[in-house]
């Protein structure tokens, strides 16, 4: 966990922590955190202050602002906050703090349930040898998951999602900076945070949200295309990897049709030269399964245009695929799940369990079965590097080719002679002597 927020943690360091910390120079000043992390490497001491909400409390600014000047009084480093509030990434602080309170000190956000699923990650692989440490974590798992905790996953949108939805729906204007619309899109957020964490504990491995690196290093970029998106085309995206999968699942919530969708994009197989084989190539992967509303759609090389059919039409007739299209290369396949969900759409806790049963349902169906194309490794040349590929006729050949330069470089330096000579003689004839 600490490794999240750039700290690295060998064998060698020594990691301290407090509750209910107390600084006895505060004086009246009443601020006490939850906790302090201290991490000792070497001669190296980084330090962290810790706050934390249970259940539906949310993270205070004005609180947050104190902590950071605490941590600026006393030479700490950074805070970081839990609660039930997901980012998707831990330098991705829910709560914006101006760069002039925050300074030089760092401020990291992790949630409740990204800390049940590193725990749950942790134990499931086995990776703790200490008998004592895998029991304590495992109470601890146990613990954060009753219900009487306050721990949970993000299990509804806001009450603006429904007006969001109507307006859509009535053709209104939605504006980008409507607090409507920012309420919207940072729930989006939310929620394929925890998408990606529910897959984790599902699959135990890593999932992560695939973001462009400007979103990396400014999420207030991400957030204003994801506002422009909704605005403009009335559509919320993301894209989550999962470990070693064929591809990444791209999830999208169409406003305007009230439909959602999961999909995995592959490219076509480079050594089938045929379309057929290369359809042939991709039903081979999703034969048996269950899902009857997956959807096909290949692209077409030189065309922007795409074609689009049921997985059990083309499984029963590939060369439903191939009507008009006889003498086109396809490029890419993308398989999809799209599923209309009507008035759900616009419930917000309906619409929060239907988009996390989708990205169940697709990568159990889908995601877990395909497998990318890869070409083969370049076999080994034989040429006249190598000593094997020479033979008798080719070493003749070799030998003439360096006789006839031997012949030209031979010529050209006899004439090169000849025509110095010639000019010493001339320069010392008798008709020259006086």
């Amino acid at each position: 966990m600490l490794g999240s927020i750039g700290q690295k943690v060998g064998k060698r360091a020594i990691i301290s922590t407090y509750t209910e910390v107390a600084f006895t120079s505060q004086g009246n000043d009443v601020h006490r955190p939850d906790g302090l992390i201290v991490l000792k490497v070497g001669n190296r001491e980084w330090r962290a202050l810790v706050e934390t909400k249970i259940g539906n409390a949310k993270l205070d600014e004005k609180q947050i602002a104190n902590y950071v000047a605490l941590a600026k009084k006393h030479d700490i480093e950074a805070v970081v906050t839990i609660s039930n509030q997901f980012t998707s990434r831990p330098n991705h602080h829910p709560i914006k703090l101006p760069a002039k309170t925050r300074g030089k000190i760092e401020v990291y956000h992790w949630s409740w349930m990204y800390i049940v699923t590193q725990a749950d990650l942790l134990i499931s692989k086995n990776d703790i040898e200490d008998e004592d440490q895998h029991f304590i974590l495992t109470e601890m798992k146990r613990f954060l998951t009753h219900q009487s905790t306050g721990v949970k996953s993000f299990d509804r949108m806001p009450k603006s999602w429904t007006d969001v939805v109507q307006k859509v729906a009535e053709d209104s204007p939605l504006h980008a900076k409507s607090d409507e619309v920012q309420e919207t899109v940072a729930a989006w957020h939310q929620e394929i945070r925890d998408i990606s964490l529910m897959l984790s504990r599902q699959l135990n491995v890593d999932v992560k949200i695939r973001l462009p690196r400007r979103h990396v290093e400014n999420p207030g970029d991400r957030e204003k295309e994801d506002a422009a998106n909704l605005t403009r085309k009335h559509m919320l995206s993301a894209k989550i990897s999962v470990h070693n999968a064929a591809a990444p699942i791209d999830i999208i919530a169409n406003v305007k049709s009230r439909a959602i969708s999961a999909s995995m994009a592959l490219l076509a197989p480079g050594n089938r030269k045929s379309a057929k084989g290369r359809i042939n190539w991709m039903l081979n992967q999703l034969r048996k399964t269950p899902e009857t509303d997956i959807h096909i759609k290949l692209h077409w090389k030189g065309h922007s245009v795409h074609t689009q059919h049921y997985l059990k039409e083309l499984i029963e007739n590939p060369e439903t695929a191939l009507e008009n299209n006889r003498d086109k290369q396809v490029q890419r396949f993308e398989i999809c799940i799209i599923r209309q969900l009507g008035k759900k759409f616009g419930k917000p806790k309906n619409f929060i369990d239907e988009l996390e049963r989708l990205v169940s349902d697709f990568y159990e169906a889908i995601g877990q079965h395909l497998r990318a194309y890869q070409s083969s490794a370049p076999p080994v040349r034989k040429d006249r590097s190598d000593p094997e590929s020479v033979t008798p006729e080719k070493l003749q050949d070799n030998e003439e080719i360096q006789m006839l330069g031997k012949t030209s470089r031979k010529q050209s330096q006899s004439q090169e002679s000849r025509k110095n000579m010639k000019e010493f003689r001339s320069a010392v004839s008798p008709s020259n002597e006086h």
